[in-house]
């Protein structure tokens, strides 16, 4: 049986589930849950776009061994051939290629770490204040804490739960100086982003 709650994803994957989320909230005219999308992307389309996917990175990392092979004649003044130039490559960049391809930011995500100002934590009052100010803005927003026990998904073996929840934000009960992690994917992640981090730095004292 398939548990959502164990499955970590790349940010990749995250992007690709989101993709889908939009995409199925279309097509059912209500708000579908992230553990829903990942859920039926998991179960129905991940095969195919992984597949996809591998593909398109397989020409992209030819064209990267292309100019390569450009960059060492221009240097050496002489070409390399194709197989060294290949192992090469893959020895010394292609580990730096594919962490960027997975990072956060090549795959649409904003992030800020920020750290409670206010001096009662995040209780009611303000949990519901973030939670209605994020859900101003067209994106999803997700915060992550360490030791956090509740989340809607893992990520990079991080969990993270939804900023637009009340009472997910409750359950975090985080306390003054404590780090949060927030991520950001949407037309209005950056916006968002930025409303958090003055709201939390302000202590938590600002007005919608």
């Amino acid at each position: 049986m398939l548990n959502i709650k164990e499955i970590d994803l790349t940010p990749a994957e995250l992007k690709a589930v989101e993709d889908h989320k939009y995409f199925m909230s279309q097509k059912q005219g209500v708000e579908v849950s992230i553990e829903d999308a990942i859920e039926d992307f998991i179960r129905n389309y991940k095969e195919a776009w992984a597949k996809q996917k591998q593909k398109k990175e397989n020409m992209e990392q030819i064209e990267e061994i292309k100019k390569y092979i450009d960059l060492k004649k221009q240097k050496d003044g002489h070409e390399i051939g194709e197989l060294a130039a290949a192992e090469e490559w893959r020895k010394n960049y292609a580990h730096i290629w594919r962490e960027e391809k997975e990072s956060l930011e090549k795959n649409g995500f904003y992030q800020i770490s920020l750290t409670v100002q206010n001096e009662k934590g995040l209780h009611m009052r303000p949990s519901s204040t973030l939670a209605e100010l994020t859900s101003k803005y067209d994106c999803d927003v997700y915060v992550h804490k360490e030791d956090m026990e509740h989340y809607n998904l893992i990520l990079n073996s991080k969990k993270y739960m939804n900023v637009k929840s009340v009472l997910g934000i409750l359950t975090l009960a985080a306390c003054k100086g404590e780090r949060l992690e927030f991520i950001s994917t949407g037309k209005e992640a950056e916006k968002a982003l930025k409303a958090i981090e003055l709201y939390m730095n302000n202590g938590c004292k600002s007005c919608i």
